[in-house]
Formats: C-alpha cells, structure tokens, sequence
C-alpha cells in the first residue's frame, strides 16, 4: 500500500520540481540579501504598518489586518528593522510563485510549470513588489493558491480543495478586499465551463464560501463597531467624480502601466492572447477558458474605473497569476513560442536588475519622487528629536504635532529606539485640518487640548501654516529645517511653536475660506 505513494512523491521531485526548488531558494535568498542592503527607509505606509503592528487588531482604518499581522510574524522573529518590516513580502511571494508553479504543472506539464514560476519570480512588479511590505504582496500567494485549488477541484471533485480554497479566500479577503473578485471570476469560470460548475455542486461551493466568510466575519464585526472604516476608505478611494467620468488619458496610463508591471513583450503576447481567444473561442481547451475567466473581470472593472474616475497599474495585480499561467502554457506548446518566452523572460530579468541597480544610485534615483519620499527619514527624525527635548531654562514640549500623516508614521518608527532608551521625547500627535479624521493618524493619535500647552509643530504642507497658526492662543514660526536627499533634491520642513491649543471650529466659514484656498492653488 505505501509503495504506490512513495512512487507518485518521487514522480513529483522530477528535474523542472528540482530546477524550480533551486532557482526558488537562490532567488529568495538573494532578494533577501537585498533587502539588508536597501538603503531606502520605510515608506510611509509600510511605517504605517508597522505601527498597526504593534497591536494586533480585526481590522484598520484603511486596510483589513493581515499585513500588520505579517509584519508583526517577521519582526517577533528578527527585530524590527527595515528588512525584517519588509521581509514578509519575500516570503509571499515565494509562496505565490509556488502556486503558479504547481499550477502550471497540473495544466501544461512540468516544464511549463518551471517557466511559469520563473515567470512570476521575474516579473518587474514583482521585483518590486518583493522590495517593499504591502497588502499586494499578501494578497497575491493567496490568490495563487485559490486558483491551484480551484482548478484541483474542478479536476478532482476532492473537498480538501474545497476546504483550501475557502482558507485562501478567506485569509484573501483579510488582505485586501480585492480578493472578493475571486468570487465574480468563479462565477464567470462556472458559465463558460460545466466542470467547474460540478466542481462547486454537492456542496463542494458552499463549504468554500462558508469558511471564507467565517475568516471574514470578525474583519466585518470590526468595521461594524469602527463605523465601516476600512469599507469606507476602500469605496473613497476610486473617487468617482460626476463631473469628470471621461478620462481615456486614465484609461490609457492604467493599461500602459501594465507593461512596467508584467513586461513589455508579455502584455503583448496577453493582447495576442485575448484576440485569438475571441477568435477561437469554441475550440478554447478548459485551461485557457479557465485562466481568461479570472484575468478578465478584474481588468474590465478596473478599466471602467479608470474610465471614469482613475486607477492604479496594480489594481489588476489579482490577475497576474493566470496571466503568467495562460502565456506560459500558450508559447511552450511551440518552438517558435519557447523562443519569445525565453525572450520575455530575459527582458524582464533584465529590466528587473536595472531597477534594482537604480534604487540603489540615489543621485538616479532621487528623480522619481515616489523614491525619494523614503529616503533619510532616520536623519529627519533625528533631527526632529533633538529639537523637541527640553532645553536648559526652557519649558518642556507638551507634544509634537505634526501637519502630513508622513511624518507621524516615519516619526513614530524611527524614534522606536529612543524611546526604547528612555529619551524624553513628548508624544506625537497629528493635526486635523477637518473636523472628522481622515487617516488612520488622525482617528489614533489627534492633537488634544490638554496636550496643546507648548506645543513643536512641524510643517511639512506649508499651504496649511496659515490653519495651524489659527489653532494656537500664541504661535511664531521658529525654523525653516533642510535635509538633503542626495541628487540634488532635499526635504523642506517648517519648524513652528505653538502655546494653547484651541482648534479653530470647523465650520462653514472654516470650510469655505479652505475651499477659497484650494480654489487659488
């Protein structure tokens, strides 16, 4: 009896297992090395997570919980360095191409699942996405295992796979609330394809979805005692607008995006793809129907967001696993296709080193502003430091304030270890422009009144001086603080005193002189 099953486990490590467990290992590794070597700091957001860290939760004010859990996993174990904050994505993505790996094989073969994992493991939004923590990076292992399991259970009726699925679905929807398109795309899968539809019968669909929404259920009960934060954010941030709901320039910035995220000569071979797919599509094989049917309702939805209102290159990132997968096995059945995908693969190695080898040129790099925000934050926090411990013959800061949920993240992390050491630095608070909180900083740590005695205010929108001043009983600017990023480019910071905090009401006076303002800029 053991003997058949100690066969099929020695069939599975065949030499594309042996070749993909190899470059898997070599290329964790060194991503990892990588990250040791990074010399950006935190972005705002993976400083943001880190903070959520801290204290575990159901649920955040603009993210569901499971990237402050990943985070708060890897620096139990490491510390809480920059690497060890980022260290999550590495491994998620490492499981991510696993899943494309296995799932390729079970389509198209061995080799064609070699490729595929490679594929994934080189995809320039890839190489990216492993350099910082964010709710992509955990989304998408889960999204990749959901769609292995889905297809085993099409292809094997098996309820383990049912009882798989709905765990990645589940821990899916604790990630990112994109993991929901997973449900449309089955439901696409279950109209074109009779096996999926009895894949899900016998009850098989429903077990799934039962212990997907009992994952979900406490995230939910969580926005339900915060006010549906997270919910809220999520629906604000595609920010339809009736007024402007025609924007072809949006349009096409998201699907020109595509080709930095996935690489020029694969969003190609995509296009190709969808067109002889419309073409042939009753001839279409299971896999390939299979495969479009989770590619394309998340680019169609996000296509019409980007319509009218704006989207982002990675809002479609859930449909880049079955991307990988459909152009792998598509160009591997062919020598002529082999070609272009090696091709492909090695553009994409390619443009995935430059990238590297940029980020770690500040004097290139700096140019790209979404790079330069991450730099020098410990130094800025440092300097910050300095000035908000009392001086000889000066009364004590009663609080830090600060004007750009920016500086309350970076501030809050790169004062971990003076604060650690017992360093009198007053607490950090953040300054509300409105009356409601708009980020998670001003919903946790808002300026208070009983704080606001003397009070080190720095300024990083200077358009706001005017708002905070009228906050304060007493108010001098003191400082106008620089701090050079390399490449010819700094950090402009305001330094301001304040004495009584009495915020200003926010009311319609308030708002429409901020609306005159904002109108004049």
């Amino acid at each position: 009896l053991r003997r058949p099953a100690i066969l099929e486990r020695l069939a599975a490590l065949d030499r594309a297992t042996l070749a993909f467990i190899g470059v898997l290992i070599v290329t964790t590794w060194l991503r990892i090395e990588a990250l040791r070597l990074n010399p950006l700091g935190l972005y705002f957001d993976e400083a943001q997570y880190w903070m959520w860290s801290r204290t575990l939760e159901w649920g955040y004010f603009t993210k569901p919980p499971l990237v402050a859990w990943v985070i708060a996993a890897t620096t139990t174990l490491f510390g809480d360095a920059e690497w060890a904050v980022r260290l999550g994505a590495v491994l998620a993505h490492a499981v991510a191409a696993s899943a494309v790996f296995a799932l390729g094989r079970a389509m198209y073969g061995a080799w064609p699942g070699f490729w595929a994992g490679l594929g994934w493991l080189l995809l320039p939004g890839v190489f990216l996405s492993t350099s910082i923590i964010s709710t992509d990076a955990v989304l998408l292992p889960l999204w990749a295992v959901a769609l292995f399991a889905m297809w085993r259970m099409t292809t094997t009726r098996a309820w383990t796979w049912a009882v798989v699925l709905g765990a990645a679905v589940g821990f899916g929807l604790l990630a990112k609330y994109a993991m929901a398109y997973f449900f449309v795309c089955t439901a696409l899968a279950a109209w074109w394809m009779p096996p999926v539809r009895q894949a899900l019968a016998q009850g098989r669909g429903l077990l799934a979805t039962a212990i997907a929404l009992a994952l979900l259920a406490p995230n939910v009960w969580w926005n339900i005692q915060n006010g549906f934060a997270t919910a809220r954010h999520t629906a604000d941030n595609a920010r339809f607008n009736a007024a402007d709901m025609f924007n072809l320039d949006e349009v096409t910035e998201f699907l020109t995006g595509q080709f930095a995220v996935v690489g020029p000569l694969v969003f190609l071979v995509l296009i190709w793809l969808v067109w002889r797919a419309a073409r042939r599509w009753p001839g279409m094989q299971d896999q390939d129907k299979y495969l479009f049917a989770y590619i394309l309702p998340p680019f169609a939805f996000i296509t019409l967001i980007a319509f009218i209102s704006r989207a982002n290159a990675n809002w479609a990132a859930v449909a880049y696993p079955a991307i990988v997968v459909w152009i792998t096995g598509a160009l591997f059945s062919t020598r002529g296709g082999r070609r272009v995908l090696g091709a492909a693969t090695a553009i994409n190695l390619a443009l995935g080193v430059a990238a590297m080898a940029i980020a770690l040129d500040p004097d290139i790099s700096n140019r790209f502003k979404g790079v330069r925000t991450a730099r020098l934050w410990e130094e800025t926090a440092r300097q910050i430091a300095v000035r908000a411990v009392a001086q000889p013959g000066e009364p004590p800061f009663t609080a830090v304030m600060v004007d750009d949920r920016t500086a309350y993240f970076e501030f809050s992390y790169y004062w971990r270890h003076a604060r650690r050491a017992g360093t009198p630095l007053p607490p950090l608070r953040m300054w509300r422009l409105y009356a409601d909180a708009r980020n998670s900083a001003e919903a946790t740590d808002p300026m208070r009144e009983a704080e606001g005695g003397r009070v080190l205010v720095v300024h990083m929108r200077s358009d706001y001086l005017p708002y905070v001043a009228g906050d304060f009983t007493v108010f001098r600017t003191v400082e106008h603080l620089t701090v050079p990023l390399g490449g010819g480019y700094s950090r402009e910071l305001e330094i301001s005193v304040g004495e009584g905090f009495a915020p200003a009401p926010r009311d319609a006076a308030f708002m429409r002189r901020l609306r005159e303002q904002q109108g004049d800029d």
